[in-house]
């Protein structure tokens, strides 16, 4: 079994090898399309060859074949077949592998289009694509091969109990499918700059798997929010770690890369910026899995071993893609000058500059703390992040408000003014209403009320928007707000994102700058707790038994003090001690309200019995998960197929 998975991955490099030549023999033609075609039909089976060495190591996991040095390291007889399965991704070997076969299955998509309808362009991209991955396929056989025999017999480590989790099990994935989705929209800007096309054709091309790529590092990152939040025990869930600011960096790349598509395809501007911001949010891609893999910079998700093999692999990979890239930028810059320029600073062309611009500048922050430090023996704290995302934030917030209400030359001011009059008055409103509860601390607090002030403009927006098109359409209100969902598809999408930004940073403001955290002991039976409007009774330990497992859960008795002391429901904070990894975990118990959590996480135990408690008050927090969902829900949406009609846009400055 191991020896057809290794094969599957030496048939794959030689095809990769010898698809890069069909590609080039039929650039150097003048009408090589059959050559394209053919380099298509060798993406297709680059695919199913990756596949087949994928189906191996799947097999080898869900049947315990501890021959796999890979599957010895990072399974056991004893998981179930879920976690078995999910263990593939759980190492270097695996999930590079994951990583290599969503990107060939997305130039097989790709090579089909191109097979169905011969596009000197997509084959460009194609050729282009096919090097990242020779790139991924060599690397995994030079430095991190799953098919490597076991030394001895062995009957499985088992996976690591923090990643136990469904969370855990589909994160990885979504970023990866994110990683993968991004190297599209790089090949199209690479190819565009070789083929000295500067017309919106590669964005068009691009722009689908840009949002698709965008779609899944959102809901990556959300999904290890969520995995941090309830298994990591410590009440939050982002703590600024260094595989955290990783899976960040492409994010806010690729953010700024849709933005700067708009005003490509609309405008015409931007166009060198495009390239670059295409380039960027690929190379962040492999920067962030070089942060987690590499064993240069620590962090509790990181592979803790050095590797200089994947270093040195990577390293390498990144300065040659940027290097080209800086080359065709400079040698094209005359077919990609799009001689933009702003009369007016309060005007959406300079918003669209501002807000890609900070995007990038913080991307370039965050990156630079996190891998120099460790070079000087240091590393940067959450207070230091916390301190710079902040205000950058906020700024952030108010440019993606306002922006929508700006022309995109020059602005009425007094229209502006009156536009903005409905969404300021609640914010002072909000502001004075919110001051004596909220406001010690002064970035929290102009944070929260700039989000009001953002939810309010985007619903003024939508209602303005529907009462355009009603009028000019003679339609009813909600049948013209429905409409904007059906003809001005990515313009809605775009404000519902906008949407899901403002109750997100609502959300991070007071789940992270307001924190109330009790630490206690409990020592005897019926011992209370005072949280908030709630008592706290401890009514013992239970304990319990389950494969691999024994769980020891303390039960606490919720009960509110406002309404006589009743009963509301009982909570069960617990310790696992995991007996195949000889590792003890901790589980919380979280009483989830709509402004606020109650979070209790069990610290430990003295040799005396007492329990250590551990309570965070975290409010505003379900703000954070709707946030998240609502900025998903107007990705899809600006995903989802439109219709054959031209897509209408609307101007906000009605």
């Amino acid at each position: 079994m191991r020896i057809l998975g290794l094969i599957a991955l030496v048939i794959l490099v030689i095809l990769s090898l010898y698809t890069t030549y069909v590609f080039f023999s039929g650039n150097k033609l003048k009408k090589g399309e059959q050559r394209y075609k053919a380099a298509s039909r060798l993406m297709i089976w680059q695919f199913l060859a990756v596949t087949f060495a994928g189906v191996i190591l799947f097999i080898a996991f869900l049947t315990d074949d501890f021959s796999f040095a890979y599957v010895a390291e990072h399974s056991a007889a004893q998981m179930s077949s879920f976690y078995k399965a999910s263990a593939f991704w759980a190492g270097h070997e695996g999930s590079l592998l994951l990583w290599l076969w969503m990107l060939s299955g997305f130039t097989s998509v790709l090579s089909l289009l191109n097979l169905k309808t011969t596009d000197r362009l997509n084959s460009l991209a194609l050729y282009l694509s096919n090097f990242v991955q020779l790139f991924l396929a060599v690397t995994i056989l030079a430095a991190t091969n799953p098919f490597e025999a076991a030394g001895h017999t062995a009957t499985g480590a088992g996976l690591n109990p923090l990643l136990m989790h469904w969370a855990m099990v589909v994160h990885p994935p979504t970023l990866f499918m994110g990683y993968a989705g991004l190297t599209i929209p790089f090949a199209f800007a690479i190819a565009a700059l070789l083929d000295r096309n500067a017309s919106t054709d590669w964005i068009n091309k691009a722009r689908g798997w840009m949002l698709f790529a965008w779609l899944f590092l959102t809901v990556g990152i959300f999904l290890g929010a969520v995995w941090a939040y309830v298994v990591l025990g410590w009440g939050g869930y982002w703590g600024w770690d260094p595989v955290e600011n990783a899976s960040i960096l492409p994010w806010l790349a690729c953010t700024a890369l849709l933005h700067t598509f708009t005003i490509y395809r609309r405008r015409g501007g931007m166009k060198l910026w495009a390239v670059a911001l295409a380039s960027f949010s690929f190379l962040m891609c492999f920067m962030a899995t070089f942060i987690t893999r590499s064993g240069l910079i620590q962090s509790v998700h990181a592979f803790p071993d050095l590797r200089w093999d994947l270093t040195l692999l990577f390293g390498g990979f990144m300065l040659a893609a940027a290097g080209f890239t800086v080359y065709l930028m400079r040698s094209r810059k005359n077919e990609f000058a799009s001689g933009e320029f702003f009369s007016d600073f309060l005007s959406r062309h300079f918003t669209y500059y501002l807000n890609s611009l900070l995007l990038v500048l913080f991307a370039l922050i965050i990156l630079g703390a996190t891998v120099i430090p460790p070079f000087f023996q240091t590393v940067l704290g959450p207070e230091f992040y916390n301190r710079l995302a902040g205000p950058l934030g906020l700024i952030y917030l108010l440019i993606i408000t306002i922006c929508p209400f700006l022309g995109w030359t020059k602005t009425d001011r007094g229209k502006l003014l009156k536009q903005l009059a409905l969404p300021a008055a609640v914010a002072v409103v909000a502001a004075i209403a919110l001051y004596s509860d909220w406001g010690d601390n002064i970035i929290g607090f102009c944070t929260i009320v700039a989000s009001i002030f953002a939810v309010t403009a985007v619903l003024e927006l939508f209602y303005l928007l529907a009462g355009t098109r009603a009028k000019s359409h003679g339609t009813g209100f909600f049948a013209a707000l429905a409409g904007l969902f059906k003809y001005n598809r990515s313009q809605a999408a775009g404000y519902m994102s906008h949407l899901g930004i403002a109750i997100l940073m609502f959300g991070i403001a007071g789940s992270m700058l307001y924190v109330q955290e009790i630490q206690t002991v409990i020592s005897q039976p019926d011992q209370v707790v005072q949280v908030g409007n709630y008592n706290l009774v401890f009514k013992g330990m239970q304990e319990e038994q389950r494969p691999g497992e024994y769980i020891y859960s303390g039960v606490l008795q919720m009960r509110d003090r406002e309404n006589g002391d009743e009963f509301v429901r009982e909570l069960k904070p617990q310790f696992i001690y995991h007996e195949i990894q000889g590792q003890q975990t901790t589980k919380a118990a979280i009483h989830a309200e709509v402004f606020r959590d109650i979070f209790v996480v069990f610290n430990g135990m003295d040799r005396y019995g007492n329990l250590s408690l551990d309570i965070k008050i975290n409010p505003l927090i379900s703000f954070v998960w709707t946030g998240s969902l609502i900025l998903v829900l107007g990705t899809l949406i600006a995903m989802w197929p439109k219709k054959t009609i031209r897509e209408e846009v609307l101007s906000p400055e009605f």
